[in-house]
């Protein structure tokens, strides 16, 4: 009998440590649980942290994408540098030759609103018909592969992955495959336009007949020298009617569309990009209707119309509160206008088919005042250069805000008229809605180097060329954050 006893007291004294080793197995599932949580917790970290320097710095360098695509290039970098992921600074690489796979990437954003899709589409510096950018993406990661555009870092270090033989892990943007932390930001409105028209009401732009407005673009930057219309009028901002054809880079337009009447479209892309809900483009030349240019004496007005009232001497600059009217002339004996500002009121400048006028190379400047009238008709040989320096430098013409009258300026073959053109008037007919403050045509007509008007009228068979060399350019706009 004692020794089943004992038998049984040493079976059950064998087994006694088995509930030991399952708790040793248990906590080291905890742990390993609790560290897989901990490690997961840091990468969720670390990849919001890379998130947060992509958004700083798209946002940083996405208003400049148009302007200046060092500089975007530049602060995005500067600017994610101001942030650190897993205790380190993210640095990006500048990536100047745009590859697709690169820190900063600079392109072209769009969004389809019919099929709810978007696009980025990397700008290639070699291409001969590059597009026209408006967007900034930045790809922020932290990993140790090395790939062209990169700057290679270490992995993110774990502090429990150690104890499954994982030490560190790999976080990596693509944007391409819209996974990881990337940021797109889209920057809205032009840098600089051939005509700006800075209505925000009713029509700013109208194409008649089979004319032709052609802007062309002589900068550097394949984004400026398009047309810019501030109008918010669905309906009417632009208005075309019969075959006309416009011919330019970019349209931006503020409004959602346009009106079109008889056979006319839009070239189709690349030709053309047509923006609409763009931002207006402020008044550049806002500052004259507040500093117009002193008159001084009066002086009277001049008209000439035949070669015998041609005066021998060049006419002064000077304050005339009946106008210029000038309606004669030859190649031999023009109508010579000395250098300096004009100050016209009455008469205005009136420039007939039949006048010849030669301008004194150092520049001038027609200013508009009172009830003065700008009206250059087609035939007319004009050669004029803008002031040199001066607060009224590279300007040709300005038309005071409160002058009410419609200015024409009609050209030709022999017209060379360069310097911007300035006609800030607001003439409203709510009831025609057919009130412009320019009538701009002629055949062969070419205007050196931007039209800033109101609001612009192109009529009939006119064939008007604008050639933009980047003067007065937008201000930089703010970015927004698209993905």
């Amino acid at each position: 009998m004692k020794r089943n006893i004992k038998h049984n007291y040493e079976y059950r004294h064998r087994y006694r440590g088995i509930g030991l080793v399952w708790t040793l197995v248990f906590l080291m599932l905890i742990i390993l649980v609790v560290g897989l949580s901990l490690d997961t917790a840091k990468v969720a970290l670390v990849m919001h942290q890379l998130h947060n320097a992509a958004d700083a710095g798209a946002l940083a360098g996405g208003p400049w994408v148009r302007r200046d695509q060092y500089q975007a290039r530049v602060l995005a970098q500067a600017i994610a540098a101001e942030n650190f992921a897993d205790g380190e600074q993210v640095l990006l690489d500048l990536n100047l030759n745009n590859d697709p796979n690169g820190d900063i990437v600079i392109g072209r954003y769009t969004y389809n609103r019919d099929t709810e899709t978007s696009s980025f589409t990397p700008f290639d510096p070699y291409s001969p018909e590059p597009v026209p950018v408006n967007a900034l993406a930045v790809i922020a990661s932290r990993d140790e592969v090395s790939r062209e555009g990169h700057l290679p870092s270490r992995n993110v270090s774990l502090n429990f992955g150690p104890i499954a033989g994982v030490h560190s892990l790999a976080v990596a943007g693509y944007w391409q495959g819209k996974r990881g932390p990337y940021a797109i930001a889209i920057t809205g409105g032009g840098v600089g336009a051939g005509l700006v028209c800075l209505r925000r009401d009713l029509t700013g732009l109208h194409v008649h007949g089979t004319s032709t407005l052609t802007v062309n673009n002589l900068t550097d930057s394949f984004d400026e020298g398009g047309i810019q219309v501030n109008s918010f009028d669905d309906e009417l901002c632009v208005t075309t009617n019969g075959t006309p054809e416009i011919i330019a880079d970019i349209m931006n337009i503020c409004a959602d569309g346009f009106t079109q009447k008889g056979d006319f479209t839009f070239p189709p892309e690349p030709d053309m990009y047509v923006n609409l809900r763009q931002p207006p483009i402020p008044d550049p030349l806002a500052w004259i209707k507040d500093n117009p240019p002193p008159r001084g004496m009066d002086m009277g007005s001049i008209r000439i119309t035949t070669a015998g009232q041609i005066p021998a001497t060049p006419i002064p600059a000077g304050y005339y509160s009946g106008g210029l009217d000038l309606n004669s002339g030859t190649e031999e004996n023009p109508i010579r206008l000395g250098s300096g500002i004009y100050v016209l009121g009455g008469q205005g400048l009136s420039i007939g088919a039949n006048a010849v006028i030669q301008a004194d190379p150092e520049g001038v400047f027609f200013y508009i005042a009172d009830d003065g009238i700008c009206d250059i008709q087609g035939g007319a040989v004009v050669t004029a250069t803008p002031l040199r320096d001066g607060p009224y430098e590279n300007i040709i013409i300005a038309q005071d805000y409160r002058d009410l009258n419609c200015a024409s300026i009609i050209g030709g073959p022999g017209f060379m008229l360069e310097g911007s053109m300035y006609f800030p008037q607001h003439v409203v007919d709510q009831k025609q809605k057919t009130d412009f403050a320019l009538i701009l045509g002629g055949t062969g007509a070419v205007f050196n180097n931007q039209i800033i008007a109101d609001s612009v009228y192109i009529p009939g068979t006119s064939d008007v060329k604008i050639n933009y060399d980047g003067r007065n350019p937008a201000p930089i706009t703010r970015a927004y954050l698209v993905e």
